[in-house]
Protein backbone atom coordinates (compact mmCIF):
# COMPACT_ATOMS: atom_id res chain seq x y z
CA UNK A 1 0.00 0.00 0.00
CA UNK A 2 2.85 2.40 0.84
CA UNK A 3 4.52 1.52 -2.45
CA UNK A 4 1.32 2.35 -4.35
CA UNK A 5 1.01 5.71 -2.54
CA UNK A 6 4.61 6.51 -3.35
CA UNK A 7 4.04 5.79 -7.04
CA UNK A 8 0.96 7.98 -7.07
CA UNK A 9 2.83 10.85 -5.37
CA UNK A 10 5.68 10.51 -7.84
CA UNK A 11 3.26 10.66 -10.77
CA UNK A 12 1.51 13.75 -9.41
CA UNK A 13 4.89 15.43 -8.80
CA UNK A 14 6.05 14.56 -12.31
CA UNK A 15 2.88 16.07 -13.77
CA UNK A 16 3.35 19.26 -11.77
CA UNK A 17 6.94 19.56 -12.94
CA UNK A 18 5.93 18.98 -16.53
CA UNK A 19 3.28 21.72 -16.36
CA UNK A 20 5.83 24.08 -14.84
CA UNK A 21 8.25 23.46 -17.72
CA UNK A 22 5.62 23.54 -20.51
CA UNK A 23 2.97 26.17 -19.66
CA UNK A 24 -0.56 26.13 -21.04
CA UNK A 25 -0.70 27.57 -24.55
CA UNK A 26 -3.35 30.20 -25.05
CA UNK A 27 -3.80 33.28 -27.18
CA UNK A 28 -1.89 35.21 -24.51
CA UNK A 29 1.27 33.39 -25.60
CA UNK A 30 1.43 35.59 -28.67
CA UNK A 31 -0.77 38.53 -27.69
CA UNK A 32 1.77 39.60 -25.09
CA UNK A 33 4.46 40.04 -27.75
CA UNK A 34 2.57 42.04 -30.39
CA UNK A 35 0.22 45.00 -30.47
CA UNK A 36 -3.49 44.16 -30.49
CA UNK A 37 -5.32 44.42 -33.77
CA UNK A 38 -7.42 47.53 -34.34
CA UNK A 39 -10.71 47.92 -36.20
CA UNK A 40 -10.37 50.56 -38.92
CA UNK A 41 -13.12 53.12 -39.61
CA UNK A 42 -15.22 52.13 -42.59
CA UNK A 43 -13.62 48.67 -42.88
CA UNK A 44 -15.72 45.66 -41.82
CA UNK A 45 -14.14 43.25 -39.38
CA UNK A 46 -15.72 40.22 -41.07
CA UNK A 47 -15.55 39.88 -44.87
CA UNK A 48 -16.35 37.38 -47.57
CA UNK A 49 -13.79 36.65 -50.27
CA UNK A 50 -15.55 38.95 -52.75
CA UNK A 51 -15.61 41.76 -50.20
CA UNK A 52 -11.93 41.19 -49.45
CA UNK A 53 -11.06 41.52 -53.14
CA UNK A 54 -13.15 44.69 -53.39
CA UNK A 55 -11.18 46.22 -50.50
CA UNK A 56 -7.91 45.21 -52.14
CA UNK A 57 -8.98 46.77 -55.44
CA UNK A 58 -9.60 50.06 -53.64
CA UNK A 59 -6.55 49.94 -51.36
CA UNK A 60 -3.80 47.86 -52.99
CA UNK A 61 -0.78 49.90 -54.16
CA UNK A 62 0.09 47.13 -56.62
CA UNK A 63 -3.16 47.63 -58.51
CA UNK A 64 -2.75 51.40 -58.26
CA UNK A 65 0.53 51.05 -60.17
CA UNK A 66 -1.20 48.96 -62.82
CA UNK A 67 -3.92 51.61 -63.16
CA UNK A 68 -1.31 54.33 -63.60
CA UNK A 69 0.43 52.35 -66.35
CA UNK A 70 -2.87 51.90 -68.19
CA UNK A 71 -3.66 55.61 -67.79
CA UNK A 72 -0.43 56.42 -69.63
CA UNK A 73 -1.37 54.13 -72.53
CA UNK A 74 -4.85 55.65 -72.68
CA UNK A 75 -3.46 59.18 -72.69
CA UNK A 76 -1.08 58.27 -75.53
CA UNK A 77 -4.02 56.95 -77.58
CA UNK A 78 -6.02 60.15 -76.99
CA UNK A 79 -3.09 62.27 -78.14
CA UNK A 80 -2.58 60.11 -81.25
CA UNK A 81 -6.23 60.53 -82.23
CA UNK A 82 -6.03 64.30 -81.93
CA UNK A 83 -3.44 64.45 -84.74
CA UNK A 84 -6.22 64.17 -87.37
CA UNK A 85 -7.79 67.42 -86.18
CA UNK A 86 -6.54 70.87 -87.17
CA UNK A 87 -4.33 72.82 -84.85
CA UNK A 88 -5.44 76.31 -83.94
CA UNK A 89 -3.38 78.94 -82.16
CA UNK A 90 -4.09 82.50 -81.21
CA UNK A 91 -1.88 85.40 -80.20
CA UNK A 92 -2.43 88.83 -78.74
CA UNK A 93 -0.15 91.61 -77.55
CA UNK A 94 -0.07 95.17 -76.38
CA UNK A 95 2.91 97.52 -76.55
CA UNK A 96 3.45 100.92 -74.97
CA UNK A 97 6.22 102.83 -76.76
CA UNK A 98 8.22 105.86 -75.75
CA UNK A 99 9.88 107.81 -78.59
CA UNK A 100 11.88 110.93 -79.15
CA UNK A 101 12.49 112.25 -82.61
CA UNK A 102 10.64 111.35 -85.75
CA UNK A 103 9.60 107.73 -86.27
CA UNK A 104 8.99 106.69 -89.86
CA UNK A 105 8.70 108.89 -92.92
CA UNK A 106 12.14 110.44 -92.48
CA UNK A 107 12.53 113.41 -94.79
CA UNK A 108 8.91 113.22 -95.93
CA UNK A 109 7.25 115.08 -93.11
CA UNK A 110 4.92 112.13 -92.52
CA UNK A 111 6.73 110.75 -89.42
CA UNK A 112 5.28 110.31 -85.98
CA UNK A 113 6.23 113.10 -83.57
CA UNK A 114 7.76 112.61 -80.14
CA UNK A 115 5.56 111.06 -77.44
CA UNK A 116 4.10 107.91 -75.92
CA UNK A 117 2.18 105.54 -78.18
CA UNK A 118 0.19 102.30 -77.67
CA UNK A 119 0.17 99.39 -80.13
CA UNK A 120 -2.26 96.45 -80.06
CA UNK A 121 -2.12 93.28 -82.17
CA UNK A 122 -3.86 89.96 -82.30
CA UNK A 123 -3.98 87.01 -84.68
CA UNK A 124 -5.36 83.56 -85.33
CA UNK A 125 -3.57 80.71 -87.12
CA UNK A 126 -4.96 77.38 -88.33
CA UNK A 127 -3.04 74.41 -89.72
CA UNK A 128 -4.47 71.14 -91.06
CA UNK A 129 -2.61 68.06 -92.25
CA UNK A 130 -3.62 67.12 -95.80
CA UNK A 131 -1.27 64.23 -96.58
CA UNK A 132 1.56 62.43 -94.82
CA UNK A 133 1.52 59.01 -96.45
CA UNK A 134 -0.64 57.54 -93.66
CA UNK A 135 1.82 58.20 -90.83
CA UNK A 136 -0.77 59.71 -88.49
CA UNK A 137 -3.13 56.78 -89.04
CA UNK A 138 -0.27 54.37 -88.33
CA UNK A 139 0.47 56.26 -85.12
CA UNK A 140 -3.17 55.93 -84.08
CA UNK A 141 -3.02 52.18 -84.71
CA UNK A 142 0.15 51.95 -82.62
CA UNK A 143 -1.47 53.78 -79.73
CA UNK A 144 -4.77 51.89 -80.03
CA UNK A 145 -3.13 48.47 -79.87
CA UNK A 146 -0.99 49.68 -76.97
CA UNK A 147 -4.09 50.91 -75.14
CA UNK A 148 -5.86 47.56 -75.59
CA UNK A 149 -2.74 45.72 -74.42
CA UNK A 150 -2.56 48.01 -71.39
CA UNK A 151 -6.18 47.32 -70.55
CA UNK A 152 -5.62 43.56 -70.79
CA UNK A 153 -2.57 43.88 -68.57
CA UNK A 154 -4.64 45.79 -66.01
CA UNK A 155 -7.31 43.08 -66.06
CA UNK A 156 -4.66 40.41 -65.54
CA UNK A 157 -3.26 42.41 -62.63
CA UNK A 158 -6.74 42.40 -61.13
CA UNK A 159 -6.99 38.63 -61.56
CA UNK A 160 -3.58 38.15 -59.98
CA UNK A 161 -4.62 40.37 -57.08
CA UNK A 162 -7.79 38.34 -56.61
CA UNK A 163 -5.79 35.12 -56.45
CA UNK A 164 -3.28 36.62 -54.01
CA UNK A 165 -6.14 37.78 -51.79
CA UNK A 166 -7.70 34.30 -51.99
CA UNK A 167 -4.42 32.71 -50.91
CA UNK A 168 -4.17 35.02 -47.91
CA UNK A 169 -7.89 34.56 -47.18
CA UNK A 170 -7.68 30.78 -47.02
CA UNK A 171 -4.35 31.02 -45.24
CA UNK A 172 -6.07 32.74 -42.31
CA UNK A 173 -8.92 30.21 -42.35
CA UNK A 174 -6.41 27.34 -42.35
CA UNK A 175 -4.55 28.87 -39.43
CA UNK A 176 -7.80 29.45 -37.52
CA UNK A 177 -8.96 25.89 -38.15
CA UNK A 178 -5.57 24.49 -37.15
CA UNK A 179 -5.71 26.35 -33.84
CA UNK A 180 -9.24 25.06 -33.27
CA UNK A 181 -8.12 21.49 -33.95
CA UNK A 182 -5.17 21.95 -31.58
CA UNK A 183 -7.50 23.10 -28.84
CA UNK A 184 -9.80 20.11 -29.39
CA UNK A 185 -6.82 17.77 -29.25
CA UNK A 186 -5.65 19.31 -25.97
CA UNK A 187 -9.11 18.88 -24.45
CA UNK A 188 -9.07 15.29 -25.62
CA UNK A 189 -5.65 14.69 -24.07
CA UNK A 190 -6.70 16.32 -20.80
CA UNK A 191 -9.69 13.98 -20.67
CA UNK A 192 -7.27 11.12 -21.25
CA UNK A 193 -5.15 12.33 -18.33
CA UNK A 194 -8.21 12.22 -16.09
CA UNK A 195 -8.92 8.66 -17.23
CA UNK A 196 -5.36 7.57 -16.46
CA UNK A 197 -5.49 9.22 -13.06
CA UNK A 198 -8.73 7.38 -12.29
CA UNK A 199 -7.17 4.09 -13.35
CA UNK A 200 -4.08 4.78 -11.22
CA UNK A 201 -6.30 5.35 -8.20
CA UNK A 202 -7.93 1.93 -8.62
CA UNK A 203 -4.62 0.28 -9.45
CA UNK A 204 -5.52 -0.44 -13.09
CA UNK A 205 -2.62 1.65 -14.48
CA UNK A 206 0.96 2.41 -13.53
CA UNK A 207 1.89 5.94 -12.35
CA UNK A 208 4.26 6.24 -15.32
CA UNK A 209 1.23 6.12 -17.61
CA UNK A 210 0.21 9.53 -16.30
CA UNK A 211 3.58 10.98 -17.23
CA UNK A 212 3.23 9.59 -20.76
CA UNK A 213 -0.26 11.09 -21.08
CA UNK A 214 0.94 14.46 -19.82
CA UNK A 215 3.87 14.42 -22.23
CA UNK A 216 1.42 13.94 -25.09
CA UNK A 217 -0.63 16.90 -23.81
CA UNK A 218 2.52 19.02 -23.59
CA UNK A 219 3.38 18.25 -27.21
CA UNK A 220 -0.12 19.31 -28.24
CA UNK A 221 0.27 22.58 -26.35
CA UNK A 222 3.58 23.19 -28.07
CA UNK A 223 1.87 22.68 -31.44
CA UNK A 224 -0.84 25.13 -30.38
CA UNK A 225 1.76 27.77 -29.59
CA UNK A 226 3.33 27.25 -33.02
CA UNK A 227 -0.01 27.43 -34.81
CA UNK A 228 -0.94 30.55 -32.84
CA UNK A 229 2.16 32.24 -34.20
CA UNK A 230 1.32 31.08 -37.70
CA UNK A 231 -2.16 32.54 -37.33
CA UNK A 232 -0.82 35.93 -36.27
CA UNK A 233 1.46 35.97 -39.31
CA UNK A 234 -1.39 34.90 -41.61
CA UNK A 235 -3.63 37.65 -40.25
CA UNK A 236 -0.94 40.25 -40.91
CA UNK A 237 -0.38 38.94 -44.44
CA UNK A 238 -4.11 39.05 -45.14
CA UNK A 239 -4.40 42.65 -43.95
CA UNK A 240 -1.39 43.91 -45.93
CA UNK A 241 -2.54 42.06 -49.06
CA UNK A 242 -5.72 44.14 -48.86
CA UNK A 243 -3.62 47.30 -48.61
CA UNK A 244 -4.37 47.78 -44.89
CA UNK A 245 -2.11 48.06 -41.86
CA UNK A 246 -0.75 44.75 -40.61
CA UNK A 247 -2.53 45.20 -37.28
CA UNK A 248 -5.93 45.89 -38.88
CA UNK A 249 -8.75 43.84 -37.39
CA UNK A 250 -10.28 42.05 -40.35
CA UNK A 251 -11.26 38.38 -40.47
CA UNK A 252 -12.36 36.16 -43.37
CA UNK A 253 -15.72 34.43 -43.18
CA UNK A 254 -15.38 30.65 -43.51
CA UNK A 255 -17.55 29.51 -46.41
CA UNK A 256 -16.44 25.88 -46.20
CA UNK A 257 -18.43 23.10 -44.60
CA UNK A 258 -18.24 22.94 -40.82
CA UNK A 259 -17.41 19.24 -40.75
CA UNK A 260 -14.05 17.99 -41.94
CA UNK A 261 -15.75 14.87 -43.29
CA UNK A 262 -18.35 16.71 -45.40
CA UNK A 263 -18.03 15.95 -49.14
CA UNK A 264 -16.32 18.62 -51.22
CA UNK A 265 -18.55 20.71 -53.51
CA UNK A 266 -18.57 19.58 -57.13
CA UNK A 267 -16.24 21.50 -59.44
CA UNK A 268 -16.01 20.66 -63.14
CA UNK A 269 -12.50 20.29 -64.55
CA UNK A 270 -12.06 20.68 -68.31
CA UNK A 271 -9.80 18.40 -70.27
CA UNK A 272 -6.37 19.82 -71.10
CA UNK A 273 -7.16 20.51 -74.77
CA UNK A 274 -10.44 22.26 -73.98
CA UNK A 275 -8.86 24.19 -71.14
CA UNK A 276 -6.04 25.43 -73.39
CA UNK A 277 -8.46 26.62 -76.07
CA UNK A 278 -10.51 28.43 -73.47
CA UNK A 279 -7.48 30.00 -71.83
CA UNK A 280 -6.13 31.31 -75.15
CA UNK A 281 -9.46 33.06 -75.69
CA UNK A 282 -9.74 34.47 -72.18
CA UNK A 283 -6.27 35.01 -70.71
CA UNK A 284 -5.71 38.79 -70.63
CA UNK A 285 -1.92 38.44 -70.56
CA UNK A 286 -1.93 36.37 -73.76
CA UNK A 287 -4.29 38.85 -75.44
CA UNK A 288 -2.00 41.65 -74.29
CA UNK A 289 0.94 39.89 -75.97
CA UNK A 290 -1.02 39.72 -79.23
CA UNK A 291 -1.86 43.42 -79.07
CA UNK A 292 1.70 44.36 -78.16
CA UNK A 293 2.89 42.60 -81.32
CA UNK A 294 0.25 44.39 -83.39
CA UNK A 295 1.35 47.71 -81.91
CA UNK A 296 5.00 46.90 -82.65
CA UNK A 297 4.21 46.06 -86.30
CA UNK A 298 2.34 49.32 -86.74
CA UNK A 299 5.26 51.15 -85.15
CA UNK A 300 7.57 49.82 -87.87
CA UNK A 301 5.21 51.22 -90.50
CA UNK A 302 4.92 54.48 -88.57
CA UNK A 303 8.68 55.02 -88.65
CA UNK A 304 9.04 54.05 -92.31
CA UNK A 305 6.44 56.63 -93.31
CA UNK A 306 8.72 59.35 -91.97
CA UNK A 307 10.39 59.28 -95.41
CA UNK A 308 7.15 60.34 -97.11
CA UNK A 309 6.48 64.01 -97.91
CA UNK A 310 3.74 65.82 -96.03
CA UNK A 311 1.35 68.59 -97.04
CA UNK A 312 -0.21 71.02 -94.58
CA UNK A 313 -2.82 73.68 -95.27
CA UNK A 314 -2.35 76.96 -93.40
CA UNK A 315 -4.59 79.96 -92.79
CA UNK A 316 -4.16 83.04 -90.63
CA UNK A 317 -5.96 86.26 -89.80
CA UNK A 318 -4.45 89.16 -87.84
CA UNK A 319 -4.75 92.82 -86.91
CA UNK A 320 -2.24 95.38 -85.71
CA UNK A 321 -2.57 99.05 -84.83
CA UNK A 322 0.63 100.81 -85.86
CA UNK A 323 2.42 103.61 -84.06
CA UNK A 324 1.32 106.04 -86.69
CA UNK A 325 -2.32 105.22 -85.97
CA UNK A 326 -2.88 103.37 -89.22
CA UNK A 327 -4.36 99.87 -88.56
CA UNK A 328 -2.89 96.94 -90.44
CA UNK A 329 -4.97 93.79 -91.08
CA UNK A 330 -3.41 90.69 -92.60
CA UNK A 331 -4.90 87.45 -93.93
CA UNK A 332 -3.22 84.43 -95.50
CA UNK A 333 -4.20 81.09 -96.98
CA UNK A 334 -1.79 78.53 -98.38
CA UNK A 335 -0.21 75.10 -98.23
CA UNK A 336 3.21 73.84 -97.22
CA UNK A 337 4.96 70.85 -98.79
CA UNK A 338 7.68 69.24 -96.69
CA UNK A 339 9.98 66.71 -98.36
CA UNK A 340 12.51 64.84 -96.20
CA UNK A 341 15.86 64.66 -97.96
CA UNK A 342 18.57 63.70 -95.50
CA UNK A 343 18.36 63.13 -91.74
CA UNK A 344 21.78 61.58 -91.00
CA UNK A 345 20.25 58.07 -90.97
CA UNK A 346 17.91 58.77 -88.06
CA UNK A 347 14.88 57.33 -89.83
CA UNK A 348 16.74 54.14 -90.73
CA UNK A 349 17.81 53.79 -87.12
CA UNK A 350 14.26 54.25 -85.84
CA UNK A 351 12.96 51.66 -88.34
CA UNK A 352 15.63 49.16 -87.29
CA UNK A 353 14.81 49.66 -83.60
CA UNK A 354 11.07 49.30 -84.27
CA UNK A 355 11.68 46.11 -86.29
CA UNK A 356 13.73 44.63 -83.45
CA UNK A 357 10.96 45.52 -81.00
CA UNK A 358 8.45 43.80 -83.29
CA UNK A 359 10.59 40.64 -83.32
CA UNK A 360 10.76 40.75 -79.52
CA UNK A 361 6.98 41.21 -79.30
CA UNK A 362 6.45 38.25 -81.63
CA UNK A 363 8.66 36.11 -79.41
CA UNK A 364 6.63 37.41 -76.47
CA UNK A 365 3.52 35.77 -77.97
CA UNK A 366 5.29 32.41 -77.98
CA UNK A 367 6.49 32.90 -74.42
CA UNK A 368 3.01 33.89 -73.30
CA UNK A 369 1.45 30.87 -74.99
CA UNK A 370 3.96 28.54 -73.36
CA UNK A 371 3.21 30.13 -70.00
CA UNK A 372 -0.52 29.64 -70.54
CA UNK A 373 0.00 25.97 -71.40
CA UNK A 374 2.22 25.47 -68.35
CA UNK A 375 -0.22 27.25 -66.05
CA UNK A 376 -3.22 25.30 -67.33
CA UNK A 377 -1.55 21.92 -67.11
CA UNK A 378 -0.20 22.65 -63.64
CA UNK A 379 -3.55 24.01 -62.43
CA UNK A 380 -5.44 20.95 -63.68
CA UNK A 381 -2.96 18.63 -61.99
CA UNK A 382 -3.04 20.58 -58.72
CA UNK A 383 -6.83 20.73 -58.67
CA UNK A 384 -7.22 17.02 -59.41
CA UNK A 385 -4.61 16.19 -56.78
CA UNK A 386 -6.26 18.48 -54.24
CA UNK A 387 -9.64 16.80 -54.78
CA UNK A 388 -8.11 13.35 -54.40
CA UNK A 389 -6.11 14.47 -51.38
CA UNK A 390 -9.26 15.74 -49.67
CA UNK A 391 -11.05 12.45 -50.35
CA UNK A 392 -8.11 10.50 -48.95
CA UNK A 393 -7.74 12.83 -45.95
CA UNK A 394 -11.43 12.49 -45.10
CA UNK A 395 -11.28 8.71 -45.44
CA UNK A 396 -8.15 8.65 -43.26
CA UNK A 397 -9.86 10.85 -40.67
CA UNK A 398 -12.87 8.55 -40.48
CA UNK A 399 -10.62 5.50 -40.11
CA UNK A 400 -8.48 7.23 -37.49
CA UNK A 401 -11.58 8.22 -35.52
CA UNK A 402 -12.83 4.62 -35.56
CA UNK A 403 -9.38 3.40 -34.50
CA UNK A 404 -9.18 5.88 -31.65
CA UNK A 405 -12.69 5.04 -30.40
CA UNK A 406 -11.81 1.33 -30.40
CA UNK A 407 -8.46 1.87 -28.67
CA UNK A 408 -10.06 4.12 -26.05
CA UNK A 409 -12.78 1.56 -25.31
CA UNK A 410 -10.20 -1.23 -25.09
CA UNK A 411 -7.99 0.82 -22.77
CA UNK A 412 -10.92 1.59 -20.49
CA UNK A 413 -11.77 -2.12 -20.43
CA UNK A 414 -8.16 -2.97 -19.60
CA UNK A 415 -7.55 -5.07 -22.73
CA UNK A 416 -5.15 -2.56 -24.36
CA UNK A 417 -2.15 -0.71 -22.98
CA UNK A 418 -1.45 3.01 -23.05
CA UNK A 419 0.94 2.70 -26.00
CA UNK A 420 -1.92 1.52 -28.20
CA UNK A 421 -4.10 4.40 -27.10
CA UNK A 422 -1.34 6.99 -27.52
CA UNK A 423 -0.63 5.71 -31.03
CA UNK A 424 -4.31 5.98 -31.94
CA UNK A 425 -4.47 9.51 -30.51
CA UNK A 426 -1.43 10.62 -32.51
CA UNK A 427 -2.86 9.09 -35.67
CA UNK A 428 -6.16 10.88 -35.13
CA UNK A 429 -4.44 14.22 -34.50
CA UNK A 430 -2.42 13.86 -37.70
CA UNK A 431 -5.53 12.91 -39.67
CA UNK A 432 -7.40 15.95 -38.35
CA UNK A 433 -4.56 18.28 -39.36
CA UNK A 434 -4.32 16.70 -42.82
CA UNK A 435 -8.07 17.06 -43.33
CA UNK A 436 -7.96 20.74 -42.36
CA UNK A 437 -5.07 21.38 -44.74
CA UNK A 438 -6.79 19.49 -47.57
CA UNK A 439 -10.01 21.50 -47.24
CA UNK A 440 -8.30 24.83 -47.86
CA UNK A 441 -5.77 23.45 -50.32
CA UNK A 442 -8.72 22.51 -52.52
CA UNK A 443 -10.16 26.02 -52.22
CA UNK A 444 -6.82 27.55 -53.24
CA UNK A 445 -6.44 25.05 -56.11
CA UNK A 446 -9.84 26.06 -57.48
CA UNK A 447 -8.81 29.72 -57.42
CA UNK A 448 -5.55 28.82 -59.19
CA UNK A 449 -7.46 26.87 -61.83
CA UNK A 450 -9.70 29.86 -62.59
CA UNK A 451 -6.64 32.12 -62.73
CA UNK A 452 -4.93 29.78 -65.22
CA UNK A 453 -7.98 29.87 -67.50
CA UNK A 454 -8.35 33.65 -67.15
CA UNK A 455 -11.98 33.50 -66.11
CA UNK A 456 -11.70 34.98 -62.64
CA UNK A 457 -15.03 35.96 -61.14
CA UNK A 458 -13.55 39.28 -60.03
CA UNK A 459 -13.32 40.61 -63.61
CA UNK A 460 -16.68 39.52 -64.98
Amino acid sequence: MKRHAARLAAAVLSGALLRAVVPYATDAATQGLIAPRVALPGVPTKVTLVQAVAIAVAQSPTLAQARATYAQALAKYDVAKSAVFPSVSGSAGATRSYSSGTIGGVGTGLGTPNGIYNSVNYGLKLSELIYDGGRVIAGIHVAKSGEVAGRDTLIRSLQQLGYTVAQAYYGVLLADRSVSVDQQIIKQYLTQEQLVQAQIRVGAAAPSDLFSAQALTAQARLQLVTDEGTRVAAQATFATTLGLDANALIEPIDNTAGSLTAPAPKFAILSYDRAIRRALLLRPDYLAALNNYQSAKENVRFNRLTKFPSINANASDGYQSGLNGIPVQSKSLGATLTVPIFDQGLTNYNVAVAAAQADAAKAGITLSRLQVESDVRSAIAKLAAAKSALDQAQASLKAAQVGYDAASAQYKAGVANLVTLVTAEATLATAQKNAVSSVYSLQTAEQNYELALGESEYTK
